[in-house]
């Protein structure tokens, strides 16, 4: 079996069931290469989380930032529901309810895992800008949870330092 079809050479390619060719850093590439970059570096924040409620929350992320990249991709048979937004909401009040009120930044780091959550959650940021210019591709509800998303990876993050017992700091501007 092969793993490269040498069919990008030309710097060009096709979105699944399409023979279209497009330009690899086209907009919608863009999205799904951000995307896929996010899930990438949730699955090394899940290696190094030992508490098994984070695994599970990172887990179920993953699965659903597939479908997100599906739906932009023009796989439409399935989409994400209002139910994992509102699950994303119900977790990041949880959780966020254990850490308390935040009322300024915090400047990355404390724990290892808490750190590698605040990247996570730039990168989460990062794809939400980058899903901008295809937004019109997801279903009513995949923009809404990339926008809460990056929400919880900031609790999360608080979170673990808060179970670590690590002191986080505050920028002192």
């Amino acid at each position: 079996m092969k793993f490269y079809t040498r069919k990008g050479d030309t710097g060009k390619s096709t979105l699944l069931g399409s023979k279209k060719p497009i330009l690899k850093n086209d907009k919608i590439f863009e999205a799904l290469g951000t995307l896929d970059e996010l899930n990438s570096y949730l699955g090394i924040c899940k290696t190094l989380a030992k508490d098994e409620l984070i695994t599970e929350i990172l887990r179920r992320i993953q699965e659903n930032l597939f479908v997100i990249q599906a739906e932009i991709g023009s796989d439409k048979s399935k989409q994400l529901s209002e139910k994992e937004v509102k699950d994303l909401e119900r977790i990041t009040d949880e959780l966020g309810s254990k850490v308390g009120e935040i009322h300024k930044f915090v400047i990355s780091g404390g724990n290892t895992l808490a750190a590698h959550l605040d990247y996570a959650r730039a990168l989460a940021r990062c794809a939400e800008r980058r899903i901008i210019p295809v937004k019109n591709k997801l279903g009513k509800h995949g923009y809404s949870y990339i926008n809460r998303l990056s929400s919880l990876l900031f609790v999360l993050a608080r979170y673990v330092n808060v179970g670590a017992h690590m002191k986080e700091e505050n920028p002192s501007y």
